[in-house]
């Protein structure tokens, strides 16, 4: 039995008790020290409640509490109560001031409660402990003196005076602690009393002891670990304060060449230090090195150059990485050493070009001067012309050289020299530098023009149209520009008297000869003249050039027939002998051409009548035979045509028409022809010349032909020295034509339908120049247009030096080196000195020799007075323009005079003065230096910039008159003056934020000038305010069922300082285990606290908060404050019900007045708020009963039926007398328990039950169910048979029933046919006590199942054999023939039968009756049906499955009705009507030569519409692949066709896509790329391949 079980059947005891007497109740207090030991006596129960001690154990008092241990215990005996656990206050009311337990004394017969409340008394048993072991505390070096910091807070489990009391530290010198008593609390916060130094101690150890107020006293203790967290207050120091290196200028970028070192006493990113380097004015020497910030390497960035700067002078600074960042800097002094890595510079002054070919040697070309920015020996330098030109050097003085002319000068042969100048210098190891002066060579008319041959050859066609261009005469000439402009003129050498001007004349421009005459070859074989060209030269020069014209025939004149048959129009008559034989002569052609060579040669053919074939014709010698022998069918006159042709183009020709008679014999020719010309049998003299002539225009023809192509194959080799020619096309829509180093460039305008072009080779003169004219019609035609050798000319600008270099070219030249200083800004005209004096020339000369100043300045700074000599000051001279940053200034000029030529190198030093003063490069300069900064501390200032130098430069620099810093001025040497910035007096921001400082620069001129700088020191706040709370107590009261999120104070702090520093966040602090965070929520912005959680007066009457404001600095400072918050109390507790005992499941039949629970009301509030009323709702058998005060008992109050009701859901309802009131509800599930007080019950009185027949044996056929509302064992119901049989057998042979679950099986199987019902009874018990038991009525239903097969009856029921019928042959259609008869045992469907029948394949004469049996016949006898007919009928009945019968019957058909009487009359009748046979038959072949017939149309029919769809497509296409495959396309169809490439031979069927093959064509491609097609189906369309 489980303890629940155990403690509901003590109290259900007790409610029995209860029931049989009278109750009462009474109160009484004990109290009992925690710890005390067991058996300890709390008190006497008996004597306290005046109960005999005797009594106790005779109605049984028992202890009875709610707690889960039984800390009392009653001694029947005396009476005592006594200790039976070890009682623990601190478990059992944690962080309650008073505890006490509330326990329940029973006494029996009657029923007596006693309330006993047992307060447990503290004792000092837990010392005080802190949470955590250790607490660190962060605390800043730069804390000030009275900084408070809260502790934690001991946790005592003890209360009253045995709680803390006081806090205690350990001795130290830099903490002391403050211990403040706030009421119940008592809290402690670490006064700071002594400054913190982290470099001295980084880390200080104390120990926090609480004590409580215990006899005696307990402690606990608590390690707090201050750790001193690093402030910046330690500079980077630097090693050295000045460091020097030296340096070579050619070292590589990227080289090391010092690494400095600084170091912070700091720690973490205080001590992290970062070197930079620093621009002062405009000095940036960052340009040139740079400096690695972690490690202070300082690497060279750029190039380094001597001859640029040879020191560096490196302001280095060392930041530490601390929030408030200090500095320290240092000085480093690089010297660069200088290496000789400057080459000489070659620089052409002037450069007197082109010079005339015929210069005289001495003639200056150039002036040269080398310079080289290296020292000492790397600064010296010597100059020397490289290879061999007719050119050489003289030196004039130092490195100034000039280049003269030392040979004869051709430009015909070298239009130009590169003259290469190689200067060298004298370091080690040596450098050099190379110049080339290019010298253009002019030209003089010193070459007549060439002809490229002495005579030219023009061959010119006869009948030439009159104007045409014959050829065009180009000579050469070598010079250039005008020299080379020629014009051409005709010389008469005509061999007859006229002039040549009246047959040819020439362009004087381009050479172009043309015709003013046609010409005849038949008239002029050929004509010579002479063409001389003529230069544009000083003088001119001309040559000659004879000119060849052969003029060559044109085909102009036709052939002549000659004698005898010239006559033209008339017919002339040869006869011949009709026996003449092959070969025989007719008659002979002769005729003349007047034209020569191919044009005079000569052919002969012949035209005779259609169908004739007689006559041939020699084509050269016009001979005119017979074939063949004549014949008869020939005609006697044969009309013959001969033509006769000349070999020109176009061919000319001439015919003649001759009729020849046939005769019957020689001596007819000879009567009738006497005046032919006897044959000719000597070699005529016209022959001799036809002869003649054809061999001499063979010959020329020949020769011809032969020069040709040897000009042909010159000009192929001439032409095939160059590349092939190539057009490129270029995007803005010209092209360009190249043929090999030429280059055509052609572009067309796009805005005219015509475009000329001009093509003229790039890098050669267009003396060969083309114009082409392309038409619209993109055919063109091309004409030489341009003259030979012309093109641009270059215009050069002329300078002043032009004049100087002619005077130059004439004379030798001497130099000399005068030096002059004058004062920068002195007025225009000033005297420098007398050159004709310090020179030693005669003031008379200067003018006549044309004395001047050369120089290379883009202004003349200096001119001279040719009367007087004097050098005066010609532009304003500023040194600072010339000569920026530059001690020393000179101007170099030279002096040049002719007659004869001398140069004078002069040096004008400009002095400075002091015109400029000292600049400072920033107008403004800000420092931003914190407050916390040392006295002591230095800052680099900006530079002054003065443009003057020496003793005009900046010497000094003064500082306006303040408080807080001093000047220090350092003098540098050649590096200047610098000035730091030294702080004198602490800064404090709070006081003056910004401070504003005037520097002055001074320099060192006579007056003085200066510049000054305005200095804005901005005082950077550090973190030195704590934040101040406007009250050091706070006191707020709020109701406990304020809202969350309601406002309850809002706090405020101040803080001195600004920025991040003066940002202040409010949070607040968690003490001991009291988080008040899951209370209040603290903005920590604004500084409100707002209601978080749930405020329960009950619970925390009042909160005391500390609530701590801290800044936002890098170091942050915090100032803490107190919050008292006082809850009011409201009526927010609904009263709490609760069920001590409760005494369920009741029985049912319980009486009034039983004990069902115990409960008690409580309230958490106080005063009315926590004044109760109890009561029952709604309509239950129960109510409740005060005991004491609130403590009720619930008690049956009405009759119980748990078949009614099983659950009773009581509510109590418990209201307070708050206002407004408030109440709670407690529903108390009371179950009832069950008594067998109902007899099992049947759904019905009787029941049916259906079994089918031949049932399997041991089936269930029903199971029996009965309803008992009882529970557990008074409703389980037991099951047995009644015998109710109708026979005498019993029932239990028949059937059986499962006692339990009520299934009845069959014992045996059911006949329907034998029996077709039986009834019984079965009685259903319960196992209540006693059990009550009821019974129900079975009647139990056999179903028939066809199990029967029909049965056939009489005269037909002989199983086995054959029953015949007779019939009539002429019986009619529906003849009866025989009846069949069936029966089924079976009932219903499986008795309802169906007769079938069946007959042999292909009769069809007799038909059943499906329901009658009766067989008929369905037409009339005929002579094909045969004279036995053996019928099978069927007999099935409608069963699931279905079971049937036959019976077979042979019918006879007999002739007659008497025969069916008489047995052997059956003799048939002899047929003389048409049999149904044949008429089947005839239907059979009429209807399939029907289908035939449409067939046959349908098909036509469908295929002429698929060819006449099939022509509706495009026409056929047929598309390649790259496969090797071949599409055939037709509109919408598409045939993809493709070849093996491995067989000799491939067919192929072509079909369409998407119609059957019915117009399909084989095609079949041999091996021999041929084709045969055959068409295989009807098409309308071919297919192309």
């Amino acid at each position: 039995m489980s303890r629940r079980q155990y403690r509901g059947a003590e109290w259900m005891l007790c409610a029995i008790i209860l029931c049989l007497s009278d109750w009462s109740a009474a109160q009484i207090s004990y109290s009992v020290s925690e710890e005390v030991d067991k058996g300890t006596v709390v008190g006497n129960l008996a004597k306290d409640l005046n109960i005999q001690t005797q009594q106790l154990e005779e109605r049984g008092f028992r202890i009875v509490s709610g707690y889960s241990k039984k800390y009392f215990e009653a001694n029947l005996r005396t009476g005592a109560l006594f200790v039976n656990e070890r009682i623990d206050r601190e478990e059992l009311c944690p962080n309650l001031l008073k505890c006490s337990l509330n326990i329940e004394g029973l006494l029996n017969h009657p029923m007596n409660i006693y309330r006993i409340e047992v307060s447990v008394v503290d004792i000092n048993d837990n010392a005080p402990s802190f949470i955590e072991q250790t607490h660190v505390f962060n605390i800043s070096e730069s804390s000030s003196t009275g900084e408070r910091y809260p502790l934690p807070i001991a946790q005592d489990a003890d209360t009253g005076s045995n709680s803390v009391k006081t806090y205690k530290l350990s001795p130290n010198e830099h903490f002391s602690i403050d211990v403040s008593s706030g009421g119940e609390t008592l809290s402690a916060e670490l006064v700071l009393q002594k400054a913190l130094d982290r470099e001295k101690q980084p880390i200080i150890k104390l120990t926090l002891t609480a004590v409580d107020g215990g006899k005696p006293a307990r402690s606990g203790t608590l390690q707090i670990l201050v750790n001193v967290v690093d402030v910046n207050d330690n500079t980077p120091s630097f090693s050295k304060s000045l460091y020097k290196v030296s340096v070579s200028e050619n070292v590589p970028i990227g080289k090391i060449i010092i690494k400095l070192n600084a170091t912070d006493l700091d720690e973490g990113p205080h001590s992290d230090i970062r070197y930079s380097l620093m621009k002062r004015g405009n000095v940036d020497s960052p340009e040139k090195f740079i400096i690695i910030p972690e490690s202070g390497e300082i690497i060279v960035k750029a190039n380094l150059d001597y001859e640029e700067s040879n020191a560096y002078e490196l302001r280095v600074r060392a930041t530490d990485q601390g929030a408030s960042p200090r500095s320290g800097y240092s000085k480093v002094l690089i010297e660069v050493v200088d290496v000789n890595d400057n080459v000489p510079e070659i620089s052409i002054t002037s450069l007197m070009s082109p010079i005339k070919e015929n210069a005289e040697i001495g003639t200056v070309v150039a002036l040269v001067t080398v310079t080289d920015k290296d020292g000492g020996q790397n600064g010296l330098a010597k100059c020397k012309i490289k290879d061999s030109v007719p050119f050489a050097l003289k030196s004039n003085y130092k490195n100034y050289y000039s280049l003269m002319v030392d040979g004869l000068l051709d430009r015909e042969i070298v239009s130009h020299y590169n003259v290469t100048i190689t200067a060298t210098d004298e370091g080690s190891p040596p450098l050099s530098s190379t110049a080339v002066i290019t010298v253009q060579i002019s030209d003089i008319n010193d070459n007549a023009p060439l002809f490229p041959e002495d005579s030219v050859n023009i061959y010119v066609k006869e009948n030439s149209k009159v104007g045409d261009i014959i050829t065009t005469i180009i000579a050469q000439d070598a010079d250039e520009h005008e020299n080379a402009k020629l014009t051409y003129s005709l010389l008469d050498n005509y061999p007859k008297t006229f002039p040549i001007s009246t047959v040819v004349n020439i362009n004087s421009e381009t050479g172009d000869i043309v015709s003013l005459q046609s010409f005849n070859y038949e008239e002029t074989k050929t004509i010579q003249f002479k063409v001389q060209a003529t230069d544009s030269g000083v003088p001119p020069l001309s040559s000659n050039v004879t000119v060849n014209v052969f003029i060559l025939d044109e085909n102009d004149n036709n052939p002549a027939i000659l004698a005898p048959y010239s006559e033209h129009g008339s017919v002339n008559s040869e006869s011949i002998p009709y026996s003449a034989e092959a070969g025989y002569f007719v008659a002979k052609i002769r005729a003349v051409d007047a034209d020569s060579g191919y044009n005079a040669l000569l052919s002969y053919h012949l035209s005779e009548p259609k169908g004739n074939n007689l006559f041939r014709i020699g084509t050269s010698s016009g001979e005119i035979r017979t074939k063949r022998r004549m014949s008869d069918n020939d005609l006697k006159t044969h009309p013959l045509v001969v033509l006769v042709s000349d070999n020109g183009e176009p061919s000319l020709s001439a015919t003649v028409s001759i009729d020849v008679v046939v005769v019957e014999s020689t001596a007819d020719i000879q009567t009738q022809f006497r005046h032919v010309p006897v044959k000719e049998e000597s070699f005529s003299d016209l022959n001799l010349y036809l002869l003649i002539a054809i061999v001499s225009v063979s010959v020329i023809f020949l020769l011809s032909l032969i020069s040709l192509i040897a000009v042909k194959c010159h000009r192929t080799d001439s032409f095939s020295r160059y590349s092939a020619p190539m057009i490129t096309t270029h995007p803005d829509g010209s092209w360009s034509y190249s043929k090999a180093t030429q280059q055509y460039d052609v572009c067309f305008s796009s805005d005219t339908m015509k475009s000329d072009m001009v093509v003229f080779p790039a890098q050669f003169p267009p003396v060969d120049g083309e114009l082409i004219s392309i038409n619209g019609g993109d055919t063109f035609t091309r004409t030489q247009t341009l003259p030979s050798k012309e093109s641009r000319l270059k215009i050069c600008k002329e300078n002043v030096w032009i004049h100087c270099v002619l005077f130059l070219c004439l004379f030798d030249s001497i130099a000399s080196q005068l030096s002059y200083s004058i004062s920068e800004e002195v007025n225009k005209g000033t005297v420098v000195g007398n050159i004709a004096k310090d020179l030693n020339l005669n003031v008379q000369e200067l003018e006549p020799r044309d004395l001047r100043i050369v120089s290379s300045y883009s202004k003349k700074y200096f001119d001279v007075n040719l009367r007087t000599g004097n050098l005066f000051v010609d532009e304003r001279i500023d040194r600072e323009e010339l000569c920026p940053n530059v001690a020393k200034c000179s101007l170099k000029i030279q002096a040049v005079l002719n007659n004869p030529m001398t140069a004078h190198r002069i040096e004008v030093n400009v002095l400075d003065i002091n015109d400029n003063s000292p600049v400072f490069i920033e107008k403004a300069y800000s420092l931003d230096i914190y407050e916390s900064s040392l006295t002591g501390e230095r800052y680099l200032l900006p530079i002054a910039v003065d443009a003057d130098t020496g003793s005009n430069s900046v010497k000094t620099y003064k500082l306006s008159q303040n408080e807080h810093f001093s000047l220090d001025v350092q003098s540098g040497g050649e590096h200047g003056v610098s000035a730091e910035l030294v702080l004198q007096k602490a800064l404090d921001r709070e006081k003056q934020s910004v401070i504003t400082l005037l520097l002055t620069a001074v320099d060192g001129g006579k007056p003085a000038r200066s510049g000054t700088l305005q200095i804005r020191v901005n005082v950077i706040d550090v973190n030195d305010n704590i934040p101040t709370f406007s009250k050091s107590l706070y006191k707020v009261s709020v109701r406990e069922n304020t809202a969350h999120g309601s406002v309850v104070i809002k706090l405020n702090a101040t803080d001195l300082d600004e920025g991040m520093n003066s940002k202040i966040l409010y949070s607040l602090i968690k003490r001991g285990n009291i988080d008040p965070s899951n209370i209040f929520s603290l903005n920590s912005e604004t500084g409100e606290i707002t209601v978080k959680g749930n405020l329960d007066y009950e619970e925390t009457p009042a909160y005391e908060v500390r609530v701590q404001a801290m800044d936002q600095g890098t170091v942050p400072r915090s100032a803490h404050a107190k919050l008292l918050i006082e809850v009011i109390d409201v009526n927010d507790n609904a009263p709490e019900i609760s069920v001590t005992s409760l005494m369920t499941p009741v029985r049912e039949d319980a009486e009034l007045g039983t004990i069902v629970a115990l409960v008690t009301v409580s309230d958490k509030d106080g005063g009315n708020n926590g004044v109760t009323n109890c009561k029952v709702m709604g309509s239950v058998p129960f109510k409740l009963k005060s005991n004491y005060k609130n403590d009720y008992s619930l008690v049956v109050d009405g009759p119980l039926d748990r078949e009614n009701t099983s659950v009773y859901n009581v509510t109590i309802t418990a209201t307070d007398e708050g206002s407004p009131p408030l109440s709670s509800i407690r529903v108390i599930t009371v179950h009832v328990s069950d008594v067998n007080d109902n007899a099992p019950r049947f759904m019905e009185p009787v029941i049916n039950v259906y079994v089918k027949e031949n049932s399997q044996t041991g089936s269930v056929i029903y199971t029996i169910n009965a309803f008992d509302p009882d529970l557990d064992s008074n409703a389980k119901v037991t099951y047995t048979l009644l015998d109710s049989f109708p026979r005498n057998i019993p029932i239990s042979s028949v059937l059986n029933i499962n006692s339990e679950t009520g299934d009845i099986v069959s014992l045996q199987s059911f006949n329907y046919e034998d029996m077709k019902t039986f009834q019984f009874k079965v009685q259903a018990t319960d196992s209540g006590v006693p059990p009550l038991s009821s019974n129900v009525t079975v009647n139990v239903f056999i179903l028939d199942e066809n199990d029967n097969n029909p049965a056939i009856l009489a005269p037909y029921s002989e199983h086995g054999s054959v029953n015949s019928e007779s019939i009539p042959y002429s019986a009619e259609a529906g003849y009866f023939v025989a009846k069949i008869r069936a029966v089924d045992a079976d009932s219903g469907y499986n008795a309802l039968l169906s007769y079938h029948l069946s007959e042999p394949k292909g009769n069809n004469l007799f038909r059943i009756g499906t329901s009658s049996g009766e067989i008929r016949t369905k037409r009339r006898m005929s002579d094909n049906d045969l004279k036995t007919h053996p019928l099978v009928v069927l007999v099935s009945d409608n069963g699931e499955p279905s079971l049937s019968a036959t019976v077979s019957i042979d019918v006879v058909v007999v002739e007659s009705t008497a025969d069916i009487q008489t047995q052997f009359r059956h003799v048939p009748v002899k047929e003389e009507s048409f049999s149904d046979l044949n008429l089947y038959l005839l239907i059979a072949i009429v209807s399939v030569s029907v289908i035939f017939l449409l067939s046959l149309i349908s098909l036509i029919a469908v295929k002429c519409h698929r060819t006449d769809s099939f022509s509706r497509y495009s026409a056929p296409m047929i598309t390649t692949h790259p496969d090797g495959s071949w599409s055939y396309s037709k509109a919408t169809q598409q045939y993809d066709v493709c070849f093996s490439s491995d067989t000799m031979k491939s067919d192929m069927v072509v079909f369409p896509a998407q119609f059957p093959p019915v117009d399909g064509e084989l095609i079949s491609i041999n091996g021999g790329d041929t084709f045969t097609r055959t068409q295989t189906l009807p098409s309308k369309e071919k297919v192309c391949v």
